[in-house]
């Protein structure tokens, strides 16, 4: 019954039987035919099919909760008698555009010529995507900034912060703006933002809701060279990790300030799957390469 279980907790994470016969493979018949083995076992029905989406009965969700426990016992138990193989197999990992850049390319570089056997496959999205993602168990590990005052990442154990960024406030030269910057004076002005699901615009329309104000956002941009590129022919103040516009500050097609409210430090965090097996060292030489190339500080 353990692979009905594992399907069971992949089908209530993800809701969907596709994501599921995808994941591990199966076909949508085999998953749909596991469930139903498990729900005869335990003569028990653990999907309401009536509605759509479905969705857990009552007993579903207590089944549930005891298969996750059953299920990660296992794999830990697995993991522990395995610790001699090399790890290898498909990692999907999630980066955050704040994070993925040419070092971080070097680091999986590394990683690859280290484990020859897996294979990197790789999202970049922004980090409430990550989130959302992980929980549907379409990643194995996500990366992604978080505001370093904010506590609700450090409260869950599922996330480790393996360092932090300092993120600056950017803006056109010509706007010649002090060095400091207090939310006031930068109250009416235009801002380039990241869409939907970036930490970064989450802080900023927070502090403008706080206020009660509305911001002119002049434009929503997935692109992060775009967004720099905007923000330096004046379009509007942005955001970016210092680390990532070096160049341009040096060339003097940027300029960085301090935004008073806003946090200068914002935590690297690392969100991994349970039970990922000998995977799992891939990902802890991930955190350790990362550190190691100075993407993040300690």
């Amino acid at each position: 019954m353990l692979e009905e279980m594992r399907t069971f907790v992949l089908l209530a994470q993800t809701g969907s039987i596709a994501r599921v016969a995808e994941r591990l493979p199966l076909t949508q018949p085999a998953v749909t035919k596991q469930i139903q083995r498990l729900e005869r076992a335990l003569d028990t029905v653990l999907f309401d099919r009536r509605v759509k989406p479905f969705r857990l009965t009552a007993e579903g969700e207590a089944v549930l909760a005891r298969c996750r426990t059953i299920v990660g016992e296992f794999e830990a138990l697995r993991g522990s008698v395995r610790t001699s193989g090399e790890p290898e197999g498909v990692l999907r990992v999630g980066v955050s555009h704040a994070v993925g850049d040419v070092r971080f390319a070097r680091v999986l570089s590394g990683l690859r010529e280290r484990f020859p056997a897996v294979s990197f496959r790789l999202s970049c999205e922004w980090g409430g995507v990550l989130r959302e993602r992980l929980q549907r168990a379409e990643l194995d590990a996500a990366l992604w900034l978080a505001p370093s005052g904010a506590a609700g990442h450090r409260s869950d154990g599922g996330i480790r912060v393996i360092g932090t960024e300092p993120v600056v406030l950017i803006a056109a030269p010509s706007r010649k703006l002090p060095a400091a910057l207090s939310m006031a004076q930068v109250r009416d002005e235009a801002w380039v933002l990241n869409p939907a699901g970036c930490e970064m615009r989450a802080w900023l329309l927070g502090r403008y809701e706080a206020d009660r104000l509305t911001p002119n956002v002049a434009a929503e941009v997935q692109s992060v060279p775009l967004q720099h590129a905007l923000v330096a022919e004046g379009f509007g103040l942005g955001f970016a990790p210092s680390r990532l516009i070096g160049p341009q500050i040096d060339e003097g097609s940027l300029s960085a300030h301090k935004l008073a409210a806003a946090p200068a430090l914002w935590d690297v965090c690392v969100h991994r799957a349970p039970s990922l097996g000998r995977l799992g060292r891939v990902v802890d030489s991930l955190e350790s390469a990362l550190c190691t190339e100075a993407v993040v500080a300690r």
